[in-house]
C-alpha cells in the first residue's frame, strides 16, 4: 500500500521549490526597475534645459547659419552683376566719352549747386542711348536690381534706367568711397519710388584699354529676396518661431513676425530684447542664448574673405541672423523620455501583476495535484 502524500506538505513544497524563486526574481526585478526608473526620471529632469538646447538649439543655430550664408550668397552673386555690367563695352565706352562731351559743354568745375541749374528736371544729356538701353536690358535680366546708373570720372550723370535727383554725384560719400577704393555698399534705405528696401551697390569703371579710372556706376539692389530668406527660414519653425536680420547697429533689415513692418525696419526707435542684444554685443560668429522661456539663436553673416574674389576693399555686411523659438515648443522634443518612463511605470505594475499571478498559479496547480495524489492514496 502507498502513502499518499500529505497536500499541505506538497503545497508547500511546490511553493518553495518554483514560487520562492520566482517571488524572489520577481521582487529583485520590481526593485530594480523601480530604482532605474527613478535615476532615469532625476537625470531627465536635471539634464531638461541641456537637452533643449542640445536637441533644438543644435537645430536653431544651424538655420541661422545657413540664412546667413545664403544672403551673403546673394550679396556675392549681385556684386559679381554689378562688377560685369561696369565692364561692359558699350556703358565703358559711353562714359569714356561722356566726359569729353561734359567737358565741352563747360560742366566740369562748376560748383554743385550751378550744375544742377543747369539740369532743372532732366538729370541728365541723355547723349547715349544705346548705353541707356543696355543698362535697362541688364537689370530686366537681373530683376533684383531697381535701377542703375552711370557717372563720368567727373561724378556727371552719363547713363540712366531711371531719372535721378541730382546730375551731378561726386559731392557724395557713396560716390568718393567707390572713385577712391573700387567698391561701396551702401546702408539700407527705403525706396519710396519703388517701394522696396534697398541697398546701393557703386563699382568704379575701369577704361579696359588704359586701366585708369573713367567713372563709377551705382546699382539699386532690392532686399525682397533677404527678407523671402527670412520668410522661408522662418516656415521651417516651429510654431510661434521668428526669424530677425540686423544691420551691425541693430536696426531690423527683416523681421517676419511683423511681416517685415515698414514701421519697424531700420527704425533706431526699435529695441530688441535682452538675448538679441547679448547676441549682437558677443564675439562669437554664432551660437545660441537659452533664456527660460526663449531660444535665440544667431549668426554672422561672412566677413571680408568671401567677398574678396569680388569685392576685396569690402569688409563684409556686419549683418546678423536671429531666430527665436519659444522653449515650451521645445519640451515636446523631450516626449520620448516621458513616453519611456511611462512605458517603464506600466511595467513594474505588470510585473507585480505577473508575480502575483503566477504565485497563484503555482498554488493552485500544487493543491490540484496534491489532491490527486490523495485520491489515487484512498483508491489504493
Amino acid at each position: 500500500m502507498r502513502h499518499p502524500i500529505h497536500r499541505s506538505s506538497l503545497v508547500k513544497f511546490t511553493l518553495a521549490s518554483v514560487g520562492l524563486p520566482v517571488a524572489v526574481i520577481g521582487v529583485a526585478a520590481w526593485f530594480v526597475m523601480s530604482y532605474r526608473l527613478d535615476v532615469i526620471v532625476q537625470q531627465v529632469e536635471a539634464t531638461r534645459p541641456t537637452l533643449i538646447e542640445g536637441i533644438e538649439g543644435r537645430h536653431l543655430v544651424g538655420q541661422a547659419r545657413r540664412t546667413a550664408d545664403t544672403i551673403d550668397s546673394y550679396i556675392v552673386e549681385r556684386i559679381a552683376d554689378a562688377r560685369i555690367w561696369a565692364g561692359d563695352p558699350l556703358v565703358v565706352r559711353a562714359v569714356r566719352d561722356g566726359a569729353a562731351l561734359h567737358e565741352s559743354h563747360g560742366l566740369v568745375g562748376l560748383d554743385p549747386e550751378t550744375v544742377e541749374t543747369r539740369f532743372p528736371s532732366d538729370k541728365s544729356l541723355h547723349a547715349f542711348p544705346d548705353a541707356d538701353e543696355r543698362l535697362r536690358a541688364l537689370i530686366l535680366a537681373s530683376p533684383h536690381f531697381a535701377e542703375v546708373f552711370v557717372t563720368d570720372l567727373h561724378g556727371l550723370n552719363v547713363s540712366t534706367t531711371n531719372p535721378t535727383s541730382d546730375v551731378l554725384q561726386s559731392d557724395e560719400g557713396w560716390w568718393q568711397q567707390a572713385w577712391d577704393t573700387g567698391i561701396d555698399i551702401g546702408e539700407v534705405e527705403y525706396d519710396d519710388s519703388a517701394g522696396i528696401w534697398s541697398i546701393a551697390l557703386s563699382m568704379r569703371i575701369v577704361d579696359t584699354g588704359s586701366g585708369r579710372p573713367i567713372g563709377v556706376l551705382k546699382a539699386v539692389l532690392s532686399l525682397d529676396a533677404v527678407q523671402s530668406t527670412a520668410d522661408r527660414t522662418a516656415e521651417v519653425l516651429r510654431e510661434d518661431g521668428n526669424v530677425q536680420i540686423v544691420d551691425d547697429e541693430g536696426r531690423l533689415i527683416a523681421e517676419t513676425l511683423s511681416g517685415h513692418s515698414q514701421d519697424r525696419l531700420m527704425n533706431d526707435g526699435i529695441a530688441l530684447d535682452e538675448a538679441s542684444d547679448a547676441a549682437l554685443a558677443g564675439a562669437r560668429a554664432k551660437g545660441l542664448i537659452a533664456g527660460e522661456q526663449i531660444l535665440t539663436a544667431f549668426s554672422r553673416t561672412s566677413g571680408g574673405v568671401l567677398y574678396e574674389p569680388v569685392a576685396r576693399a569690402f569688409g563684409g555686411l556686419g549683418w546678423t541672423v536671429l531666430i527665436h523659438e519659444p522653449t515650451a515648443q521645445s519640451e515636446s522634443d523631450l516626449l520620448v523620455f516621458d513616453r519611456i518612463v511611462e512605458t517603464m511605470r506600466q511595467w513594474r505594475i505588470m510585473l507585480v501583476l505577473v508575480l502575483a499571478g503566477t504565485l497563484a498559479a503555482c498554488f493552485l496547480v500544487a493543491a490540484g495535484f496534491a489532491a490527486r495524489q490523495r485520491g489515487s492514496g484512498d483508491e489504493a
